[in-house]
């Protein structure tokens, strides 16, 4: 929402502003000068490492509830469970920490 001081502020600044003469160089100092750009391997690494322990995770319950014997539980099977269980909430709950994390 613009009022008539703005309009009037832009237009005096169009009209005194100094125009640059044509610089060959001017494109090549300016990009010299940006930051440089980010390197997302380590992201992508990440990701995939991420991944990885989503599947193996997948693959590990389908395992579990298809080819164990619950007739039987030892106290080796709780303590895998309880592994189990816990792996799974972190990688359920760390995408949905770092998206509130970058909001």
């Amino acid at each position: 929402m613009r009022d008539n001081k703005d309009i009037e502020l832009g237009k005096l600044l169009k009209q005194e502003a100094w125009d640059a003469d044509p610089n060959e160089w001017f494109t090549h100092r300016v990009m010299h000068k940006l930051p440089a750009k980010k390197n997302n391997s380590a992201l992508h690494f990440a990701w995939m490492c991420y991944l990885a322990a989503v599947l193996v995770c997948v693959g590990y319950w389908i395992w579990t509830l298809v080819f164990n014997d619950n007739t039987v539980i030892t106290v080796r099977d709780i303590i895998y469970y309880v592994v189990a269980i816990a792996v799974t909430i972190m990688l359920t709950l760390s995408p949905i920490v770092s998206v509130f994390r970058r909001a």
